[in-house]
């Protein structure tokens, strides 16, 4: 498993208990790791903090994953960031609309650290061959 100390990923779920399991994986591979409990409040803290990677949960009130997915893609200082959608169950209708709205990879929770790190490797070397 890869290193990936000194990069902060931001996770967006609203159960805190998910936030949890998900963030002591991400801090067992290195991430710094911020929370927020749906998509409104991720926005805000991504216009104030340096992320280098999202994962979000599909469904959450207020502003689910895809909207956050979509107002990220529509921000020209976000639109880079890699982001990781967490599900329950793959539906077809989530998965198209995520890969349609932009998003890099998803998740079916839950997910062991094993998985976790095999779609991270993708998703940070995807575009460009390099880590970020």
């Amino acid at each position: 498993m890869r290193d990936y100390t000194n990069l902060n990923c931001l996770i967006v779920d609203d159960y805190t208990t998910a936030r949890r399991s998900i963030k002591k994986s991400l801090i067992d591979l290195g991430f710094n790791c911020y929370e927020a409990e749906n998509g409104e409040k991720a926005y805000d803290l991504l216009q104030q903090t340096k992320i280098n990677l999202v994962i979000a949960d599909v469904k959450m009130p207020v502003m689910n994953g895809l909207k956050l997915l979509e107002n990220i893609r529509d921000d020209d200082n976000l639109k880079d960031i890699p982001v990781i959608i967490t599900v329950i169950e793959a539906l077809e209708s989530e998965i198209s609309e995520g890969e349609d709205l932009g998003m890099n990879d998803y998740l079916v929770k839950p997910f062991d650290v094993f998985s976790l790190s095999k779609v991270l490797d993708k998703v940070i070397t995807s575009d460009s061959g390099e880590s970020l």
